[in-house]
C-alpha cells in the first residue's frame, strides 16, 4: 500500500517526540530554577546575590559531565538517564509544593536536560546533516510547544499552578516522552560516529546565548504584552507564529541552498541590529520581535544542520566541552542580565542582548563556513506545519478571554475602598510564586483600587509570568501599567471604577541602577474624580538623600491638588526625613490617624516597621483602616476607605 503524506508525518513525528518533549519539559524546570534561586535561596533563606552565581554556575557545570555519562552507560541508556531523567522529575516538581524542593528538583532536572542534548546531538549525527537537522527541527518544535503551553496557561506556568490538571497535562507529557523514547531506542547505533571537529563543533557554544535570547526576549509572551500593550491571546499568537514562520523560513532557505555561510552572516547582522532596539512599541515593535524570532530561528537551525558535517568519531568529548561552555554562558549572561540592576557594573542590561545574538551568529557562522550546499532531502516543512497547529493554544485562550471593565459608578457616590500593596513579584516569604493567594487577599479586602509595586511582566528570575494581566483577569479589574527600570518591572494600578486619565513619570535620580517612577491617575467615583498616585522610592539603606528627593518630586506632582491619594512603599520610617517632607507639606499619613499603634507592614512575616503608605490630602475623610496580615508577600497590605467631601 502506497504511503501517505500523513503516514510520513507521523513517522517522523516519533523521531521528534523524544528531543520535543525533553526540550519542552527542560525548558519548564529552567523557568522554575532561576525564581527558585532567587525567590527562594536569595529571599527566603537569606543568601547573598553574589553568591547565587557560584550554585547557578555550578549546577550549569555538570553539562560537562555528559562524555563520562555517554561511555559509562552507552548511548541508549545515556538517552533513558537524561530525557527520562528530564520526564520525571518535571512531574515530582509539579506534584511538590515546598520551595525547597522545587530547587532541587528543577537543579537536577536542568542539569539532566543539558546532558541530554550533546548525547542527543551524538545520535542524530549517525545520519549526518539530515539527522543533526532533523534534531534541530525537532528542538525548535519543543521551544515552540513550551510557548503554546505556556500561553494557554495565562503565562503562569503549570509548575505554578495547583491542582490535579496541571498533575494530569504534565504527567501526560512525561507518559509521552518515555514511550518515545522507547519507541526510538533501537534507532541508536552505539558504533557510529557522534563527534566532530573542534572548528566546527565550538559552534554549539552559540546555543547558549541563544536560549538566553528565547527566554528572555523571543519566547517571552509577557514582554511582547508589556512593549505592545496586547492581550496575552494576541502577543501569544504573535510568539507562537513567529516560531511557525521561523521553521518554515529554515525549511525553505535549506530547499533553496540558501542555509549557508552568507545566510549565517546577514541574519547575524540583521539579529544584532534589531536587538540594538530591543523595547519599541506598538505594531512597528511588534514586527521587529517577530522578524528577531524568525531570524533567531533560522540562526538556530544553520547551527545545528552545520554540527552534522565532519563527523568522524566516536564518543563525545568536543561536543560535551562546547555544551558545557554553551550552558555556562546561558547561566552567566542571565545572572549578568539581572544583576546589573543591583550591582553597578558599568552597562545596563539591555547591552547584553544584542552581545548574545552577536553570539548567535558567530556560531552559525563556524557551523556552515563550508559553502557546498547542501542536499534538498533535510528541507522540511512539516515541523513548521506542526508549530502553525500550536496557534491553537491562543485561539482557544481568546475565546475564554474578557477583557475587564470598570463598573458604572453612582453619581451619588464620594466612597472608594484603596490598597497599597509592594506583592513582591508575586513571591511568598517561603519563596513560592503564588499569585492566587495575592488575588484572594485582594478580594478580600473589598478594595475598589489597588497601588501595586513589585510587579513583575516576564522576568525570568520571577517565573517568566505577566503577573498585571494574570491579576487583572483574575480579578476582573481594569489595569494601569506604571513600568519603571524597563518595561517589565515597576508599578501597577488596578481598579474598579473608571480611570479616565493616567500618566506615568519617572522619579530622580536617572543614574541609580533600579529605577523607580510614579503612576498619576484619574479615577471617576461617580460622585467625584479621585487623584490616586502609586509609587515606590529607592530601597538601599544608605540612599536616604535619594528618598527625599522623590518625595520631593511628589510633593511637587501633587502641588496641593484636592481629592489627591499617594501610595506606595517608600522605603522609609514615619520619622524619617523623606516621610517628613510629605507631611510638612500637608499630606496626611492615615494609618498615623486612624491606626492601632504600632502600624507596621515589613517584613510581612515578622513586621518591625512601617514603609508602605496611605497618604491623602488633607480635604479628604477616611475610616476603617486595615492591615492585612498575610505571607502572600514580604509586604503588608494597607487599606482604608476615602471619602471625598
Amino acid at each position: 500500500m502506497k504511503s501517505t503524506w500523513f503516514d510520513d508525518f507521523r513517522r517522523e513525528a516519533r523521531r521528534w517526540a523524544p528531543t520535543s518533549l525533553t526540550a519542552l519539559l527542560g525548558l519548564q524546570l529552567i523557568r522554575v530554577l532561576f525564581p527558585s534561586l532567587v525567590g527562594y535561596l536569595r529571599d527566603a533563606q537569606g543568601v547573598d546575590a553574589l553568591y547565587l552565581a557560584p550554585v547557578a554556575l555550578g549546577i550549569f557545570l555538570t553539562a560537562f559531565l555528559a562524555s563520562l555519562l555517554r561511555r559509562a552507560t552507552g548511548p541508549r541508556r545515556a538517552l533513558w538517564v537524561t530525557a527520562g531523567g528530564v520526564g520525571l522529575l518535571r512531574l515530582a516538581e509539579q506534584v511538590s509544593t515546598s520551595p525547597g524542593l522545587d530547587l532541587a528538583l528543577s537543579a537536577a532536572g536542568t542539569a539532566l536536560f543539558l546532558l541530554f542534548i550533546p548525547n542527543a546531538l551524538g545520535t542524530a549525527r549517525a545520519r549526518g546533516m539530515e539527522g543533526t537537522t532533523q534534531f534541530g527541527f525537532a528542538f525548535l518544535l519543543g521551544l515552540a510547544a513550551d510557548t503554546a503551553v505556556h500561553v494557554g496557561a495565562r503565562t503562569l506556568d503549570l509548575s505554578w499552578q495547583p491542582g490535579v490538571v496541571p498533575i494530569a497535562i504534565v504527567a501526560l507529557l512525561g507518559c509521552g516522552l518515555l514511550a518515545a523514547l522507547r519507541a526510538s531506542g533501537a534507532e541508536t547505533d552505539p558504533q557510529s560516529a557522534s563527534d566532530g571537529s573542534w572548528g566546527r563543533g565550538l559552534a554549539l557554544v552559540a546555543l547558549g546565548p541563544w536560549l538566553f535570547l528565547q527566554l528572555l526576549v523571543y519566547q517571552n509572551v509577557a514582554r511582547v504584552s508589556a512593549l505592545t500593550g496586547w492581550e496575552t491571546p494576541a502577543a501569544g499568537a504573535l510568539v507562537v507564529l513567529g516560531n511557525a514562520l521561523g521553521m518554515a523560513a529554515a525549511a525553505w532557505l535549506a530547499r533553496a541552498r540558501w542555509m549557508g555561510f552568507r545566510t549565517a552572516i546577514v541574519g547575524g547582522l540583521l539579529l544584532t541590529g534589531a536587538l540594538v532596539y530591543a523595547e519599541p512599541g506598538g505594531a512597528g515593535g511588534a514586527l521587529l520581535l517577530l522578524g528577531g524570532q524568525v531570524l533567531s530561528l533560522v540562526l538556530a537551525m544553520i547551527l545545528f544542520a552545520g554540527l552534522g558535517r565532519d563527523v568522524a568519531r566516536t564518543g563525545l568529548a568536543r561536543t560535551t566541552v562546547a555544551n558545557g561552555v554553551a550552558g555556562l554562558l546561558l547561566a552567566s549572561l542571565t545572572f549578568l542580565y539581572y544583576v546589573t540592576y543591583d550591582i553597578a557594573l558599568g552597562f545596563r542590561a539591555q547591552a547584553l542582548l544584542p552581545l548574545a545574538a552577536l553570539l548567535v551568529g558567530m556560531g552559525a557562522v563556524i557551523a556552515s563556513r563550508d559553502k557546498s550546499a547542501p542536499d534538498e532531502a533535510w528541507a522540511d516543512t512539516r515541523p513548521a506545519i506542526a508549530g502553525l497547529s500550536l496557534l491553537i493554544a491562543p485561539l482557544a485562550l481568546a475565546l475564554t478571554w474578557g477583557r475587564p471593565g470598570a463598573i458604572q459608578p453612582d453619581p451619588a457616590n464620594t466612597a472608594i475602598r484603596v490598597m497599597d500593596y509592594n506583592v513582591h513579584n508575586g513571591f511568598n516569604t517561603a519563596g513560592r510564586l503564588d499569585l492566587e493567594a495575592v488575588a484572594k487577599l485582594v478580594e478580600g479586602s473589598g478594595a475598589d483600587v489597588v497601588g501595586l509595586q513589585e510587579v513583575s511582566r516576564g522576568w525570568l528570575i520571577w517565573g517568566g509570568v505577566d503577573m498585571l494581566i494574570w491579576l487583572s483577569q483574575r480579578l476582573d479589574m481594569p489595569y494601569v501599567s506604571g513600568p519603571t527600570s524597563d518595561a517589565q518591572w515597576g508599578n501597577a494600578i488596578l481598579s474598579r471604577y473608571p480611570i479616565v486619565r493616567a500618566e506615568t513619570f519617572r522619579l530622580p535620580p536617572d543614574d541609580v541602577l533600579l529605577l523607580r517612577g510614579y503612576i498619576v491617575a484619574e479615577i471617576d467615583l461617580g460622585g467625584g474624580t479621585l487623584t490616586l498616585i502609586d509609587t515606590h522610592f529607592t530601597h538601599r539603606a544608605g540612599d536616604d538623600a535619594i528618598r527625599e528627593s522623590q518625595a520631593s518630586t511628589l510633593v511637587d506632582a501633587w502641588d496641593g491638588a484636592a481629592a489627591t491619594v499617594i501610595v506606595g512603599d517608600m522605603n522609609a520610617t514615619p520619622d524619617s526625613d523623606a516621610m517628613q517632607i510629605l507631611s510638612g507639606a500637608g499630606l496626611v499619613n492615615v494609618a498615623a490617624e486612624i491606626g492601632t499603634p504600632p502600624v507596621l507592614t515589613a517584613p510581612a512575616d515578622d513586621p518591625g516597621r512601617q514603609i508602605d503608605y496611605i497618604w491623602a490630602s488633607p480635604d479628604l475623610g477616611f475610616a476603617d483602616l486595615e492591615i492585612v496580615q498575610s505571607t502572600a508577600s514580604d509586604h503588608l497590605p494597607l487599606a482604608a476607605t476615602i471619602t471625598l467631601r
